[in-house]
């Protein structure tokens, strides 16, 4: 097994270890709070914090940490170290001054991000804002430290770390009947989750004999910053799209903008789990690679996306209203709001293997240093959901806004796709076209059968149950039968010695 397809692995492991806690969290706050003026404040109060997170923290920092650091640490353990301390040095009064500004001019923020909010609601996600936005401290913190072991090829403990977090958010959500008002329970529990998430990388890291003192190299600091400014910048415009979902959504009336996330939720799932897992060792490996290796890992790492992601968007779009009922629809969660949900997802899902793409593509142009690519595919992704977002919403809803977010993603694949080829470092040979072929054959087998279910079994717990485990059965049996060559590799190793 190749240490990329066994890295992959233990990372979507990991992963799908802290997504199946994300869903149960996200279970229970269907459960306790439904599509509710009390979860939309919640959903508006993490937005910043978690968009901040996803440019700052989980993009521009690793993307732009991970290289530089294999560089330095292929000469010596302690060069990289040294750097990483240089890094830690210079952020962590930056993102305290951040930290304390934002608190302070939140109510700004928020009616920026959220205009259509009602003022009681707005006022609720206004405290809770200033409650959870340190999150972003702890969550940089954790990204600089996970960079450094995904270097030293442990990729396990980075991803398992944010299980922790939805561990403290579902315990918050348990206490949520001893707060007033009860959302405060798991807004409360979140930034407590988000410290702890940071510890565990931190003691994991006593196994590389890393140990932070503050220091400063201007070498290493000239070297990283603009590597950062540019990825910062990329990811900032791509992450505008969430900021304007929220805000086109907000006016769409109350429980909107819970009903988007809940679907987002979901499309976020195989995202996370596979598309993140395979780009985020994609990075790790591209950095240290020759030329010839990187077309060769590239390639294999588009393989891989079809065997994971393609049967996940597939199952997840045939099958997303029995799943969103069964996991979703009790308590104070309906089944318009079910329904509703369920639409949603559809337009996401239309985009989910395209984003699956561009994160591994766009990972691809940070390791060969071309971040400002990353930005134009960034820029014009942006122009096509801002557009998008604003005519599709006024016919179609919260529908049009996911709708937007697909076709946006498509952009932004397309045109790292036309870069990554022109330049001849994007190369797919027969050998990866007919184990893709492979994976395609089986989900088509795989969406046949589901289809054919659909249209013959009514709803209830045990028969979506049934549908899912035969609907994988019978994918797994079909890769097995045309010897999808990374499928047989992960079957010879789960039961042959």
């Amino acid at each position: 097994m190749s240490k990329t397809l066994r890295f992959s692995i233990q990372m979507a492991l990991a992963t799908l270890i802290s997504r199946i806690l994300g869903l149960v969290r996200d279970m229970l706050f269907a459960k306790e709070f439904g599509a509710s003026p009390e979860y939309d404040a919640y959903l508006v109060a993490i937005l910043l914090p978690f968009f901040l997170r996803k440019i700052f923290a989980e993009g521009a920092l690793s993307s732009a940490f991970i290289p530089l650091y294999n560089k330095r640490a292929i000469k010596g353990v302690e060069k990289g170290h040294r750097f990483a301390k240089s890094i830690l040095t210079i952020f962590i009064p930056v993102l305290l001054i951040l930290t304390i500004l934002s608190i302070y001019f939140m109510p700004q923020i928020l009616s920026f991000v959220a205009p259509g909010l009602m003022p009681g609601v707005k006022g609720l996600a206004v405290f809770m804002g200033r409650l959870i936005f340190p999150f972003i401290l702890f969550i940089s913190l954790w990204a600089v430290y996970a960079g450094m072991l995904n270097s030293h090829d442990i990729f396990f403990t980075p991803a398992l770390s944010p299980a922790i977090h939805n561990i403290f958010i579902i315990i918050g959500i348990s206490l949520s009947p001893f707060f007033d008002p009860p959302i405060l329970g798991p807004a409360i529990f979140f930034i407590i989750g988000g410290a702890a998430q940071w510890l565990m990388v931190v003691l994991a890291a006593r196994g590389i004999q890393f140990k932070f003192t503050p220091s400063i190299d201007k070498k290493d600091i000239s070297d990283f910053m603009p590597i950062f400014l540019s990825s910062f910048a990329a990811l900032s415009v791509t992450q505008i799209n969430s900021i304007v979902d929220t805000n086109v959504v907000s006016g769409l009336g109350t429980g909107s903008v819970s009903l988007l996330q809940y679907a987002n939720r979901l499309f976020q799932l195989p995202l996370g789990v596979f598309a993140i897992s395979v780009s985020t060792v994609a990075l790790a490996q591209l950095s240290k690679n020759s030329p010839e290796e990187f077309k060769k890992n590239l390639a294999e790492g588009i393989e891989r996306m079809a065997l994971f992601v393609l049967p996940a968007s597939i199952g997840l779009f045939l099958l997303r209203q029995d799943i969103i009922t069964l996991l979703f629809q009790r308590g104070q969660f309906s089944l318009y709001d079910s329904i509703m949900t369920s639409d949603i997802l559809m337009g996401y899902l239309i985009g989910l293997p395209f984003y699956s793409l561009y994160s591994l593509l766009s990972r691809a142009e940070y390791a060969i240093k071309k971040p400002r690519i990353v930005f134009l595919a960034s820029t014009l992704s942006v122009g096509v959901n801002i557009f998008l977002d604003i005519t599709l919403s006024k016919t179609m809803g919260p529908l049009g806004v996911a709708l937007a977010t697909s076709f946006a993603g498509i952009t932004g694949f397309t045109v790292l796709l036309v870069h990554l080829y022109s330049i001849e470092l994007l190369r797919i040979k027969w050998s990866n076209t007919s184990e893709i072929l492979k994976s395609v054959a089986a989900c088509f087998t795989m969406g046949l059968f589901i289809v054919l279910t659909n249209s013959l079994m009514v709803y209830s717990v045990i028969g979506v149950l049934l549908k899912i485990t035969l609907s994988v059965a019978i994918l797994f049996l079909t890769l097995f039968l045309l010897k999808q060559k990374d499928f047989m590799v992960i079957y010879r190793r789960l039961f042959r010695k």
